[in-house]
């Protein structure tokens, strides 16, 4: 029998929530804030106290868990569609999958004693030193799987583009397409193509001809105050760039659509 003492449970399961949300941000290429993931992963600290209950039912402790992840996703990430909302809770519990098998296969292996898992919970009642450096070995192992599965080649990059406009500032991943050659038609300025819901109370002063498979048009667009880009290698500001807004971009992992040749110019930009 394990002796479970409540502030060890607290302080592991504040520390595996917060390093699983590392994992889930990282899958997901979400945007996130430090105070919100301190926040979320507290709720997980607290949802651990649910060890100390008798066995659960498998159906109660499976809608428990189901609940405590949505709670803790909502709180960690801004979410701005349902759709996006169920996709950061499945690899939320992609991110538990793949810390409990490292689990599973330490405790296999090593057979420790001190540790305890109980309605979905688990407690490990071992040194601090040994903690963390168990915690920092499943983590880096898990972002070892995130980047396989996250893996593309440099063309198929996803890049952090941060836009300010009128004293807000809005972060969201762009795709690198070399069929967006927009271009402003007065100054020549690369174009931007974003998911219109980022930038609903923009000011669009410009009409950018677009012509795609389906036909020709125009997209609506306005100059941001600034859009600065951070690939892998390199953080840069883009300059005198356009941002247009499109009611069609896919829901998917990116919200944006840009010019290699512009990023091009950050790399450009960062090594001069």
């Amino acid at each position: 029998m394990t002796v479970i003492y409540v502030d060890v449970l607290l302080v592991v399961n504040f520390f595996i929530t917060f390093l699983l949300l590392l994992v889930t941000q990282k899958l997901a290429k979400q945007n996130f804030k430090l105070v919100r993931l301190v926040a979320a992963s507290f709720a997980g600290a607290a949802y651990s106290l649910i060890i100390l209950a008798d066995r659960l039912p498998a159906a109660v402790n499976i809608l428990g868990r189901l609940i405590a992840a949505c709670v803790i996703v909502l709180i960690a990430f801004k979410l701005s569609t349902f759709r996006c909302f169920v996709k950061d809770t499945a690899l939320f519990f992609l991110s538990n999958f793949i810390f409990v098998g490292i689990i599973a296969g330490m405790w296999m292996i090593f057979k420790p004693s001190g540790i305890a898992v109980r309605n979905g919970a688990v407690y490990f009642d071992i040194s601090a030193p040994v903690l963390l450096l168990s915690a920092l070995f499943a983590y880096l192992i898990s972002i070892a799987a995130v980047r396989i599965y996250n893996g593309k080649t440099a063309k198929n990059e996803l890049y952090r583009l941060s836009v300010s406009y009128n004293g807000e500032e809005t972060v969201f991943f762009a795709f690198a397409d070399s069929g967006n050659n927009l271009r402003e038609p007065f100054s020549n300025s690369p174009v931007i193509v974003a998911d219109s819901s980022l930038f609903k109370g923009a000011q669009c002063s410009r009409l950018i001809p677009v012509s795609t498979v389906s036909g020709e048009g125009v997209l609506a667009a306005f100059k941001p105050d600034s859009v600065v880009v951070s690939t892998s290698r390199a953080t840069a500001q883009l300059k005198d760039v356009y941002i247009a807004l499109s009611d069609n971009m896919k829901k998917g992992e990116y919200r944006g659509i840009i010019n290699p040749k512009s990023i091009s110019e950050v790399l450009y930009a960062a090594k001069n």
